[in-house]
């Protein structure tokens, strides 16, 4: 908005030093190439910039028209075009008495074939700036309207074949469109419309703006209509509404939409670093006081998850800072893939990029994408946000039910604490961090967990009602790079898993030892549980390489353990699992189930050359499970 201001500021001064000049020097000479070309030395002089007129023309009156035809003025050192405003004809009425005074009163202002072109190289220089004319910047900082009152007065304003361009070399943006000023829906109100299209960041980009008239946007006593909508590749924003102040966005009753694929996509448009999302839409009322903007009434519909509450932009210190309050009463749990660089999956509310991502890690069955996260976003705006997700719809194998989070971003480097999940009627919480202040980020996560249900992870299968137990322990790692499947590949620390008391299911565990036996009569007279004493284990991760380390299960039949390694850069599993009878078994295949394969669909086979089932006499002993877990808990990666 304060560019914005800027650049109108810089027009306004434009035509008041261009009148200002040209009407004192009609006023006290005559209208001779000679008077003109005093006009346009004087207009060089007081712009700082070439000015070209190639005629002037007065109709006498108390209120005299002044038309000056073919009006040019020359553009910055480093503009792409030759010319920062153009115009066939510029005619006004002007009130000779407070232009002398130097006030603009235009009972009337025509522009015939207006050009306007804007500006910004790489180096954030404006070719609106006059800071080289101390006139003209001294015109600029009074024409600038700081709010509605302060506009000249222009009874009637006329744009005819109006064309604006507008170029910001840095952000990628180009846009061309045309101006132009049409009557109202009721004919009795002029209206100012702006219609621009082009690219950004390479995308097509067009905007299309509905206003009051100009008699309207300084001194009406009725609020200043807007209809503004915005379309960015697949993103679509619209302002509709009315404010009392234009200038300052003050007395806004203004309805914002925003909708589109991936909210991670407005970051070229609007500055703001969207996480990423599926397709989502955002609806609230926008309001502005001096410095901060404020989304109220908000409303985000996101996949298939609701968020509600208010959000901040407080625009006074460099970066800015966004402040937000969350509330969901309805999340999907994996509507929030997309925050850690995963998909949400093949259901049907994603986005086209996120479906073809996923088809292609189906494909190479695969789990971690290779697609670039923008964490650099992260430097360009701190953040303060809390989200507290009063009911989470999971999967039956990751069964969270609410989460509350608190995410703060300062100066690149975001840290989401607390986090606290509840799953399986236990609590998941501690910490995730990613350090963005370099090019080649790190993500760090420390989470405990306590009071797990195991069972509950086996909702939905032939082992659910057989299996319980509570589940404890924490999982801590650290990696780097711009992708999840970059940073799991780098990662390094541990995951402790671990369980006392509590029962498994006797199916799961007959097939974990293939006792084919157990297996065929259970399957015919259906499932028991069997008490365990323990199901535990650590996982070491080094730079991508997990190792199993003491992964068992003690049962009343077997001792299970599982050895191995799982390759995060290969995303592949290289495991076996063997069970330990400690009764005697009729037919026992004496060999381990061997898991190998990529992670996503590994082949699974009998570790043995000939799998003759032969009587297994057990023996296995039980396992020390609480010295065993606290030698799990102390362990170092």
């Amino acid at each position: 908005m304060k560019r914005a201001a800027k650049i109108i500021g810089g027009i306004f001064a434009v035509l008041f030093v261009l009148v200002l000049v040209a009407g004192i020097g009609v006023y006290l000479f005559v209208t001779s190439d000679y008077v003109r070309a005093q006009i346009e030395n004087r207009a060089d002089t007081a712009s700082g910039r070439k000015t070209k007129i190639d005629k002037v023309e007065v109709e006498w009156s108390w209120t005299p028209t002044l038309r000056l035809d073919n009006v040019a003025l020359s553009n910055a050192d480093w503009a792409k075009t030759p010319h920062m405003f153009e115009a066939k004809r510029i005619e006004l009425q002007i009130e000779l008495w407070p232009l002398l005074r130097g006030n603009i009163v235009m009972p009337r202002l025509r522009l015939e074939q207006p050009v306007v072109d804007i500006e910004q190289n790489d180096k954030d220089d404006l070719n609106w700036d006059f800071e080289e004319s101390p006139v003209a910047n001294g015109a600029v900082r009074q024409m600038k309207p700081e709010q509605r009152s302060g506009t000249p007065l222009i009874g009637r304003l006329e744009i005819v074949g109006g064309h604006v361009s507008y170029s910001d070399a840095k952000r990628k943006l180009q846009l061309t469109g045309n101006a132009l000023t049409a009557s109202g829906k009721a004919g009795d109100e002029d209206q100012v419309q702006l219609g621009l299209k082009g690219t950004l960041e390479n995308k097509p980009l067009s905007v299309r703006l509905t206003g009051g008239s100009a008699l309207m946007l300084r001194d009406s006593k009725e609020p200043y209509p807007l209809d503004l909508a915005v379309d960015y590749g697949d993103t679509h924003l619209t302002l509709k509404g009315t404010l009392d102040d234009p200038f300052q966005f003050q007395g806004a009753k203004v309805q914002l939409t925003l909708s589109g694929q991936d909210l991670s996509d407005v970051f070229p448009l609007l500055g703001i670093p969207g996480p990423p999302t599926p397709p989502y839409r955002i609806a609230g009322n926008l309001s502005r006081e001096p410095g901060i903007w404020h989304l109220d009434q908000m409303n985000l519909h996101a996949g298939d998850s609701d968020l509600g509450g208010g959000i901040e932009i407080d625009q006074r210190s460099k970066p800015s800072k966004l402040t937000a309050n969350l509330v969901s009463q309805h999340l999907a749990f994996a509507d929030l893939a997309p925050l850690i660089g995963a998909t949400p999956g093949k259901r049907g509310n994603v986005s086209t990029q996120q479906r073809q991502t996923e088809q292609q890690l189906e494909a190479k069955s695969e789990i971690f994408p290779d697609v670039p996260m923008q964490v650099e976003r992260l430097r360009t705006m701190n953040m303060d946000v809390s989200l507290y997700a009063r009911k989470v719809v999971a999967p039956d194998y990751l069964p969270v039910s609410t989460i509350n989070m608190h995410v703060r971003v300062q100066d690149g480097q975001a840290v989401v604490d607390p986090l606290t999940l509840g799953v399986a009627g236990g609590t998941v919480a501690g910490q995730m961090t990613v350090d963005a202040r370099s090019d080649n980020p790190v993500a760090r996560v420390d989470l405990h967990y306590q009071d797990v249900d195991l069972g509950a992870f086996f909702r939905g299968s032939d082992y659910f009602d057989t299996t319980h137990g509570k589940l404890q322990g924490h999982v801590a790692l650290a990696g780097n790079g711009r992708s999840l499947a970059q940073v799991m590949s780098s990662s390094s620390g541990d995951f402790v898993l671990g369980s006392t008391g509590g029962s498994i299911s006797s199916l799961l565990v007959s097939l974990a030892g293939l006792q084919i036996a157990d297996a065929l009569v259970l399957y015919i007279t259906g499932d028991d549980s069997i008490p365990i004493g323990c199901a535990m284990g650590r996982m070491v991760f080094d730079h991508g390489v997990a190792s199993f380390d003491r992964m068992v299960m003690d049962t009343q039949k077997s001792v299970v353990h599982i050895a191995g390694t799982v390759s995060l850069p290969a995303q592949a599993v290289d495991a076996k699992i063997t069970a330990d009878p400690k009764k005697f078994s009729l037919l026992d295949l004496h060999g381990p189930v061997v898991v190998r394969g990529k992670i996503r669909s590994p082949d699974i086979s009998i570790g043995r050359v000939i799998p003759i089932p032969t009587p297994d006499f057990g023996g296995a002993k039980d396992v020390d499970c609480r010295a065993l877990l606290q030698a799990l808990e102390s362990a170092k990666p």
